[in-house]
């Protein structure tokens, strides 16, 4: 049995921030994906996913982490990822050099100041 994963849409400090806890594969990665679309939706500045309670990835997340970067950035607009390099989401971002192509930090207070 997995560990489906959840996610929740939180406002911190005026920032929209997506709680992504679990499992994230091919499953679940549309309902991802829809989460995604309506937080950029219900918010026009950054977007921050936080991956610090995600237990699992797979190419189909860290696509849809792409493309939505790609779409925020084409208005202006940012997506933060926190993956802290001790989970298991920050060893797959790093170990595919991902955040060579997103933005990705490992505290929710740092990529806070770098919306500042």
């Amino acid at each position: 049995m997995t560990d489906q994963a959840t996610f929740q849409l939180h406002n911190v400090k005026g920032v929209a921030v997506l709680q992504v806890a679990g499992e994230v594969d091919i499953a679940n990665v549309d309902q991802f994906k829809q989460f995604l679309t309506d937080a950029a939706a219900a918010d026009n500045g950054s977007l921050i996913v936080s991956l610090e309670k995600a237990t699992y990835l797979d190419s189909h997340m860290l696509e849809a982490l792409v493309e939505a970067s790609k779409r925020l950035r084409t208005n202006r607009r940012r997506l933060l990822v926190i993956a802290p390099k001790a989970t298991p989401a920050g060893h797959i971002m790093r170990l595919t050099s991902i955040e060579l192509a997103i933005e990705t930090f490992e505290t929710l207070d740092d990529a806070l100041q770098s919306v500042k």
